[in-house]
């Protein structure tokens, strides 16, 4: 054993790089009182708390702890729990145990990283919290060493309120201030990153987020705050998690309102609180919101937030179907991105009222928009937008049902990808390309092309995409009538999802193998799958498809005769597509319902479900105008 005269004596040795001096220099007592601990350390459970905020600093003081020389007869063993669903603490401590060789003549000391993941920023009574409470005198049996918990300080405070017997063990709790390098370092790669939040993968995303709730324990300026808190709404929105995203939003408009000179970050902090109610289907909200910030924006004049605001304004528009309201606004953006000189901008509005025209099936003026971005591009010299504008213009002239030209304009999307090196781009433009040829029925050639694809994304490691091509290639076997290779390949889609937390994704496959266990009669399966999947787009407020599984899920109780059922989820699904604008899907709920009315010789209530689907179809100029008109008049008719 070291004695305390040896264990306050703070050498740093010549394995320390200047990062280490400089955490040993700022935490020069902390360390002593550290190391005094873990010398004096009984061979039995011996609990430590260390608070870190960010796990680079961890990472150094466990190196700095492993490499020291007063730690020599230590034998530390790091276990990792990073688990965000994490209860039973000690179960999992226990079986690392058996895990671990011990060396002779050494005393083992656990380190305890991750646990911060299952405690969580906010929320009462964490499961891991109340468990570890629970099993406090189970430890001293189970795990006979000393523990050293690594935890941010807002974990700690956590534990402290909502474990308070474990919390009463304690030893010792050991508080390290931040290097001021990693805090610059965390600030560059989040409020200071060029890269976008789109372009990075679910680990990244992750990242950032761990990032910026570090950055907010250690931040106390308000506007330093207010920013870190709409960074995290944003990041946190990225990822599905809508009722955080929310939180954190909310938090920063409070800060703003409390000082006047954050309006322009308030102003930014309502456009994103917008996007928030836009994605949860509260339309009218989002709405309130963006006007709100708009009227900011001109009032200080920042040109360039009140165009991007303008541009989601009539994104809202255009999913309500006000498609000439949508149009206007996407100009008013436009003429604002021309004046400002945002050539980039300017071309993604173009993008934008492209697509719009296609839908009102003005495809010439579509495809005109297009060129207009295009041309964008090519002066630019952004080749890998051109592609994608290039990919983009193929499925305009796929759904003008012109083929080989969109199969043209994928080779030229596809030449360019291969040109400059962008093998995930050539991934999405081979699976694009496997999808034409899928619809003219070349079922090999589209299988061939998806495998293609398929290849470079496990060999780049883009999980996502791959879990994406075999949710495709699924679809065809399914419709070549090769339900088990369907499912299985599904299943593997669906582990991917899982594997990544692609919520989103997950639902969509859930959703769609419930149908093939529908069409096999399989109704019980059907029913549990879909239901899976209602969960999933309940829990990320995912309104759109909860609407859509919703339907689905009724179509099945009315085949099965349990009318009642069918009638409640038609209503469920109604009831939000007319609060999120969806007249379409509108149109066909009120087609179901007027069906089921008929059947159980309703005619009147029938018929005021069918008229106005009738009409909202007529405006559409839909196909299915018909068939709803023919119902109609059998019903009048027969009444």
């Amino acid at each position: 054993m070291l004695s305390k005269k040896q264990s306050n004596q703070l050498q740093v040795t010549p394995e320390l790089n200047l990062k280490k001096e400089t955490f040993v220099q700022i935490n020069q007592q902390s360390l002593a009182e550290l190391l005094t601990f873990i010398d004096f350390a009984d061979t039995q459970l011996t609990i430590g708390l260390v608070a870190v905020n960010f796990a680079e600093d961890r990472n150094t003081l466990i190196e700095i702890l492993k490499n020291h020389p007063q730690c020599d007869d230590i034998q530390f063993e790091i276990l990792n729990f990073a688990d965000p669903n994490l209860r039973f603490l000690r179960d999992e401590i226990v079986r690392d145990l058996k895990e671990i060789d011990l060396e002779p003549n050494k005393k083992l000391v656990l380190i305890a990283i991750g646990l911060e993941k299952s405690i969580g920023l906010s929320g009462e009574y964490p499961p891991v919290l109340q468990d570890l409470n629970f099993v406090r005198d189970a430890f001293s049996d189970s795990v006979p060493h000393p523990v050293l918990i690594f935890l941010p300080d807002h974990a700690l405070m956590r534990l402290e309120k909502y474990a308070p017997d474990f919390w009463a063990w304690r030893k010792g709790v050991f508080y390290f201030q931040t290097v001021q390098s990693t805090q610059e370092l965390a600030i560059e790669k989040t409020i200071q990153s060029e890269r976008i939040l789109g372009s990075l993968d679910l680990p990244e995303r992750q990242e950032r987020i761990d990032l910026l709730e570090r950055l907010l324990m250690e931040e106390s300026t308000d506007i330093r705050r207010t920013t870190i808190l709409k960074e995290l709404g944003i990041a946190y929105r990225s990822i599905g998690e809508a009722k955080k995203a929310e939180d954190f939003l909310l938090q920063a408009l409070k800060l703003t309102e409390e000082d006047e000179n954050l309006v322009g970050i308030k102003a930014s902090v309502l456009h994103e609180l917008g996007c928030i109610y836009d994605d949860l289907g509260k339309v009218d909200e989002a709405i309130a919101l963006y006007k709100e910030s708009l009227e900011i924006t001109e009032r200080i004049g920042d040109v360039q937030s009140k165009a991007a605001t303008l541009h989601q304004l009539a994104g809202i528009y255009a999913n309500k179907g006000e498609v000439d309201e949508a149009i206007a606004l996407y100009k008013e953006s436009l003429e604002i991105t021309e004046r400002i000189g945002d050539v980039q901008s300017k071309a993604a509005t173009l993008h934008c009222l492209g697509i719009l025209y296609a839908d009102k099936g003005e495809m010439e003026q579509a495809i005109a928009l297009y060129n207009q971005s295009l041309e964008i591009f090519e002066r630019i010299g952004d080749v890998q937008s051109k592609a994608a504008t290039l990919h983009c213009l193929g499925i305009l002239y796929a759904d003008k049902g012109e083929m080989e030209q969109a199969i043209a304009l994928y080779n030229q999307s596809l030449e360019i990808t291969e040109r400059i090196g962008d093998v995930q781009g050539k991934a999405a433009t081979l699976h694009c390309l496997g999808r034409m040829y899928a619809e003219k029925g070349e079922v090999d050639e589209a299988i061939a092309l998806f495998n293609q694809s398929l290849e470079i994304n496990e060999r780049i490691g883009n999980v996502k995409t791959k879990a994406a091509t075999l949710h495709q290639l699924a679809a065809i076997y399914a419709d070549k009538g090769d339900v088990d290779e369907a499912i299985a390949l599904y299943n593997q889609s669906l582990e991917i999802k899982e594997r990544i937390g692609n919520v989103q994704g997950k639902a969509a496959t859930l959703h769609q193998m419930a149908g093939i266990y529908a069409n096999k009669g399989e109704v019980d399966e059907a029913i549990a799958l879909y239901n899976q999947s209602l969960e999933i787009t309940e829990r990320i407020g995912d309104v759109q498809t909860k609407a859509t599984t919703l339907n689905n899920l009724g179509y099945i109780y009315a085949n099965k005769g349990d009318v009642g059922e069918a009638i409640a989820l038609f209503n469920q699904s109604l009831e939000i597509k007319e609060r999120i604008g969806d007249v379409q899907g509108k149109a066909m709920t009120l087609w179901w319902l007027g069906h089921l009315a008929e059947q159980q010789g309703e005619y009147t209530k029938a018929i005021s479900y069918l008229q106005p689907a009738l009409e909202i179809l007529q405006r559409l100029k839909s196909p299915d105008a018909e068939s709803v008109s023919a119902s109609l008049d059998r019903i009048i008719r027969n009444s």
